[in-house]
């Protein structure tokens, strides 16, 4: 063997080790950032492929954006007090929502709804789930209208402490 053939091989051992190495770095930070599975569901839910399908096109399209809506969403479903909407559909219509759970955060759930719940936060399982859910995130909390006005308002009307359990 040349000279030059086993300097191109071991060039080329080496770049594909490299590519190896970036597509394993992505798989990893891809792997935490599931900001559509965190807000709409995941698991064994129905719409969980399709919400890991968007988790996947997003990280491929812009990896740093998906990671900045992975954080507010960890966010929202780690803090009760912006929850006002899927409060009041819960309490209405509790087949609205299923608990999940997620290793990357503590859900705002306390347990007092079901033993089983604590550490756990609602995402949709149904088309008022979803409405209050989009409500919430997208409009309510960025305006600050859910925080400031209508959660202590639909907390009083249903006779919930300041936080949602």
């Amino acid at each position: 063997m040349s000279r030059k053939h086993s300097t191109a091989l071991g060039i080329g051992a080496v770049m594909g080790g490299a590519a190896v190495a970036a597509f394993l770095s992505m798989g990893t930070a891809h792997a935490d950032a599931d900001p559509y599975t965190d807000l709409l569901g995941g698991g064994s839910l129905p719409q969980a492929a399709d919400d890991a399908s968007l988790d996947s096109q997003a990280f491929t399209t812009d990896p740093t954006g998906t990671t900045a809506f992975d954080t507010a969403v960890d966010t929202f479903q780690s803090q009760g007090l912006d929850h006002g909407l899927q409060q009041l559909i819960n309490a209405l219509d509790p087949s609205a929502f299923t608990v999940q759970f997620d290793p990357d955060f503590t859900g705002y759930l306390t347990g007092a709804a079901g033993p089983g719940d604590a550490g756990g936060f609602l995402v949709p399982d149904d088309f008022l789930g979803y409405l209050a859910t989009d409500l919430d995130f997208f409009l309510l909390n960025p305006t600050g209208l859910d925080p400031v006005l209508l959660g202590p308002l639909i907390d009083t009307l249903l006779g919930f402490p300041a936080s949602f359990n």
